[in-house]
């Protein structure tokens, strides 16, 4: 199983983070094999990250816009857009095909797009559907307890593609957050 991971720079979503800073935000490092030998090598993703936020105009409509962190300064409790979209260029279809994203510290999760994702809360050691996960705590030395996962708790998300990507086939893999 080739793994791909779309993970945020460190320290890239702190308070005072300047534009040329952020522009750096959502690169995408894939440790794969080559095309020659493993055809996932042809599935390229692009990974970016939007800012959500939700103004009232005078006449008191909402709108809601998508902003390049690299043209704003992000603070904490900014709404966050990941994407990963993902586009398979090579010749045959593309099977068995897995996206690893860890979650940035910075970041709590509030959703996944896809509801067949698979999460983690434990760093990426374990995945499953968040209702099935607990988390553990420590309520004193002696008498350690444990909690439903929370979507703030999430470490990792993972999708594993079902269906084969077909030449030239593409699609968009999404979550949201809130900068902590």
């Amino acid at each position: 199983m080739i793994l791909f991971k779309a993970a945020l720079a460190t320290g890239v979503l702190t308070v005072g983070l300047s534009a040329s800073q952020a522009a750096y935000a959502a690169p995408l490092s894939a440790s794969i094999q080559s095309a020659a030998t493993d055809p996932r090598a042809n599935v390229k993703i692009d990974s970016k990250i939007q800012v959500e936020r939700t103004e009232e105009s005078a006449s008191g409509e909402i709108t809601t816009t998508l902003l390049d962190p690299a043209t704003i300064k992000v603070i904490p409790g900014d709404k966050l857009l990941f994407t990963n979209a993902y586009r398979n260029t090579g010749g045959s279809a593309v099977t068995g095909f897995v996206v690893n994203n860890p979650v940035h510290p910075a970041v709590a999760l509030t959703e996944v797009l896809e509801d067949w994702a698979l999460v983690s809360v434990d760093g990426g050691k374990s995945f499953g559907k968040l209702s099935d996960l607990s988390v553990s705590e420590t309520a004193s030395e002696s008498a350690p307890t444990s909690r439903p996962a929370q979507a703030s708790d999430v470490t990792h998300i993972r999708w594993v593609l079902a269906s084969p990507i077909a030449p030239g086939a593409s699609g968009e893999l999404q979550f949201r957050g809130i900068v902590r």
